[in-house]
C-alpha cells in the first residue's frame, strides 16, 4: 500500500514513467533490496540502469491489493463522521462504492446525506441480503456497535470497517479493521507535550 500511494503521489505532481528502487526506497526510508523483492515477490521486474515502468508497478499492486475490484459497501451511523465518509470521493480509487447509508434516527431517515437518501435500520438486513454486501463501515456509538455487528455476521458481511471506539468481537473468517481517532490524538498530544 505504501508503494501504491508513494506512486500515485509522485505521477499526480509530474509525469513519471519509470523510478527506481533507490528512489523509492529513499522516499519511504527502507532498504532498495527490499523494494526489490516485494516487487519481484508481485511478478515486476525491473528494467536495468532504467528502474521499474510505474504504470506496470501501480496496475499490478492494484490487482494485488484487489483495487481492480468493485467492492459494494454499507454505512451505518450518518452523523457527522459518517456523513464525511460518505462525502469523500476518493474511495473509488481503491474499489470502494458506499451503495447505501443507514440510521436509525428519524431525524436523519429519508433525509439526503452527500447523494445518499439514509434508510432505516430495518431495511438494512433485506438490502445486505439482496445486494450480497460483504463489507460494512461502522460509525455509530458504543452501545450499539457490538450487537449492529453480530446481527451484520449473520446476516453474511465478512469486513467490518471500525470508526467506533470500541473492540468488536466476530467469529474467524470475519475482519474488523479499527480505526481509532483517539488514539491517533493521543499520539499527538503526547508527541506534544515532550
Amino acid at each position: 500500500m505504501l508503494y501504491h500511494r508513494f506512486l500515485s503521489e509522485l505521477t499526480s505532481r509530474k509525469p513519471v514513467r519509470t523510478v527506481t528502487s533507490a528512489q523509492i526506497a529513499d522516499a519511504l526510508d527502507i532498504d532498495p533490496t527490499q523494494v526489490r523483492k516485494d516487487f519481484g515477490a508481485i511478478g515486476i521486474l525491473g528494467m536495468g540502469r532504467v528502474g521499474f515502468d510505474v504504470c506496470e508497478v501501480c496496475r499490478a499492486i492494484r490487482v494485488v491489493l484487489g483495487f481492480d475490484q468493485n467492492h459494494n459497501a454499507i454505512l451505518i451511523g450518518t452523523g457527522h463522521l459518517g456523513g464525511a465518509l460518505l462525502a469523500y470521493s476518493g474511495f473509488a480509487r481503491y474499489g470502494l462504492e458506499i451503495v447505501a447509508a443507514f440510521d436509525n434516527d428519524d431525524r436523519r431517515i429519508g433525509s439526503r446525506v452527500a447523494g445518499h437518501t439514509v434508510k432505516p435500520m430495518r431495511a438494512m438486513t433485506p438490502f445486505i441480503k439482496s445486494r450480497k454486501i460483504r463489507l460494512a463501515i461502522l460509525t455509530t456509538p458504543v452501545t450499539v456497535s457490538q450487537k449492529l455487528t453480530d446481527r451484520l455476521v449473520t446476516v453474511g458481511v465478512k469486513a467490518i470497517w471500525n470508526f467506533t471506539p470500541t473492540r468488536l468481537t466476530v467469529p474467524p473468517g470475519v475482519l474488523v479493521r479499527n480505526e481509532h481517532i483517539s488514539i491517533g490524538l493521543s499520539e499527538i498530544a503526547y508527541h506534544l507535550r515532550h
